[in-house]
This record gives structure tokens, sequence and C-alpha cells, in this order.
């Protein structure tokens, strides 16, 4: 039986070229404990845009509850304000819910 999404986050981030290479360090180590520790997030994505440093992430959770302690992880705490620092510029974000 397969889950369906009832709650996504579509999130679109440019980093500092110089701290491209840091960021996707610290989102790979998030991506792996997320997918260990998280069995309500249905999709973790980092994806590359056609610029070098611009990313979406696209992430979907079973419901809004999974999303918000998805964001109050320790590990998801402990590594946002460096995550956060290697951005140039505010982030795109929207989330979404099924249409039907």
């Amino acid at each position: 039986m397969s889950r369906h999404a009832g709650y996504c986050c579509y999130m679109r981030v440019r980093t500092k070229p110089e701290r491209r290479d840091e960021f996707v360090s610290l989102v790979t180590e998030l991506r792996r404990q997320v997918l260990q520790n998280e069995p309500d997030t249905l999709t973790f994505e980092l994806l590359q845009s056609s610029q070098p440093n611009e990313f979406v992430f696209f992430e979907c959770f079973t419901d809004k509850a999974a999303q918000e302690r998805h964001q109050y992880q320790p590990y998801h705490v402990a590594m946002s304000e460096a995550g956060w620092a290697c951005l140039d510029g505010d982030p795109v974000i929207e989330f979404m819910e099924p249409a039907v």
C-alpha cells in the first residue's frame, strides 16, 4: 500500500558561490538523518537547478504535523544556522496540500 503525501514543501534557494559545497554537504547529512529517522517524511530531495548555486528542496510528509516535527528534529535544528549562512538572499518557500 502506498502512502500519499498530505503536506509538501517547495523551497528554492541560492547559495553564496564560496559556500556551495558546504551547503550541499550539510543537506546531504540532513537527508541521511531524515531518511533514517522520520518515517512520516515521504520525500526529501535536493535538486540542482541549471544554475550551479541554485537548488530546490522538495519535501513531502504524511501531514502537516509530520512537517512540523521534521523542522524541530535536533539534527535539523543543529544544522539550520550553518545552512542559512550559506544562502545568498531569501529563499522562496511554498507549502502545498493535495488538490484531491
